[in-house]
């Protein structure tokens, strides 16, 4: 259960360093500066800041289960889907050139935020692996947990 607190914190850390905390509070001017596209509104990615935040109240409640001694299998499924979903759309729109108009720290930014977001989902599957090799109970990630 250890390396799955130590990923949870990881998670939430980087996510909130990465992406939270950012599209919380970082102006519009400073997003330009960085050189991200010019946003008319910031709404949606004021909105996209408090969804991610939400996120990461989920996967604080994965740590209390696993200091509980219990598998959060639902929170590690969240967290490929999550983690996984990201990370490819952020590969197919570098693949896709379509950031290729932004400035280099915004892509870089981005970028390193996808190969955050897909390791986190990589280790989500080792762990669920090493648990289905150590003959615990779910250890598929999308099987409920044995109550």
């Amino acid at each position: 259960m250890e390396n799955v607190v130590r990923l949870l914190w990881v998670k939430i850390v980087g996510t909130a360093v990465l992406a939270s905390v950012p599209l919380l509070f970082t102006p519009p001017w400073l997003m330009e500066a960085l050189g991200f596209p010019r946003f008319e509104s910031t709404i949606f990615l004021r909105l996209l800041g408090l969804s991610t935040t939400a996120l990461l109240v989920g996967y604080y409640g994965g740590i209390e289960q696993a200091r509980r001694g219990e598998w959060p299998s639902a929170v590690l499924r969240m967290g490929l889907v999550s983690n996984a979903g990201q990370g490819g759309l952020i590969v197919l729109a570098a693949a896709s050139g379509a950031l290729s108009g932004w400035g280099w720290p915004a892509q870089a930014l981005l970028l390193s935020t996808g190969v955050f977001v897909l390791a986190i989902a990589a280790a989500i599957v080792a762990l669920q692996r090493r648990r289905a090799l150590s003959g615990a109970t779910s250890a598929s990630p999308w099987r409920r947990a044995a109550t």
